[in-house]
């Protein structure tokens, strides 16, 4: 939870979230994971009965689970839900159950393997289940973006998909299903240096900020580049200097229109693990 809240408030980010900013669903990131806390603890506790042998992965109905949750999110906040976020918290949180692991850091490859253990134990029924409660919670962009790519439960029937063929297309839009494709190694890459970049700034949110700035560095307009990496060197949000790079960075990038919200989902994801590897905000 803290992750969340870290990685969305964590200012300046530029041209995303962040507690300077004026984007108005800043708030509902943080609330559509407080409004399935419920749900987090359900998927831990699947976990750890998966852990114990009381439960077969392929019988864990990971569907069912995901799809309850996003409906007690939009029950809470309609039309301001964020599967990019809540989704791959609760898999993540069943994961981390089941392997009880110390540092997501070290056992990085025992974390892939438990995950692609749940996700290949999902089927159409699954599929099924998301891609009906996306559509009831009004998630039709994501539906759309599913449907042109060829993804629809008659097709995942058909061909034998899984959920995580489903977070791999989603991911090519929404980052934060990145998390969940498996082959996506660098997620504990991205945890390892946000570690490294609070111990360099004895600050957890220019670490956040830093971290975000690796993930769009190659999606920044030309202008920016030389600026961010003068911010950097300037100790971004911990120094007067840094700071006011950073928000004429922000300011320039949203007048012309060069956003990145869609990244908060992975820097959230990112920050949770960060956390649970020891970051303290």
């Amino acid at each position: 939870m803290e992750g969340v809240h870290l990685a969305v408030y964590s200012s300046i980010k530029p041209g995303c979230y962040h507690r300077l900013s004026l984007d108005k669903d800043t708030r509902y990131l943080v609330s559509s994971l407080v409004s399935v806390i419920d749900y987090l603890d359900q998927a831990s506790m699947i976990g750890e009965k998966i852990r114990r042998g009381e439960l077969a992965a392929p019988h864990a109905s990971w569907g069912t689970l995901l799809g309850k949750a996003l409906r007690e999110a939009y029950r809470w906040i309609p039309d301001h839900v964020f599967p990019d976020i809540i989704v791959p918290h609760l898999m993540y949180a069943s994961v981390l159950a089941y392997t009880d692991v110390d540092s997501v850091v070290k056992d990085s490859g025992k974390i892939r393997r438990t995950l692609n253990i749940f996700l290949h134990g999902t089927g159409w029924r699954d599929i099924k289940v998301f891609i009906d409660t996306l559509r009831s919670i009004h998630r039709y962009d994501m539906v759309d973006h599913l449907r042109t790519s060829g993804i629809d439960h008659v097709h995942a029937l058909e061909s034998g998909m899984t959920l995580e063929d489903v977070f791999r297309v989603l991911g090519s839009k929404w980052p934060g299903f990145m998390s969940l494709d498996t082959r996506y190694t660098e997620l504990f890459d991205h945890v390892k240096q946000l570690i490294e970049y609070n111990k360099k700034y004895s600050d957890p949110e220019s670490a956040v900020v830093a971290t975000y700035l690796d993930l769009i560095e190659k999606k920044l307009p030309n202008w920016a580049e030389k600026i961010v990496d003068e911010a950097r060197n300037n100790g971004l949000m911990t120094s007067r200097e840094g700071s006011k790079m950073l928000f004429n960075i922000d300011l320039r990038l949203r007048k012309e229109k060069h956003l990145f919200r869609e990244y908060i989902g992975l820097v959230a994801i990112i920050t949770s693990l960060a956390i649970y590897e020891g970051l303290r905000p």
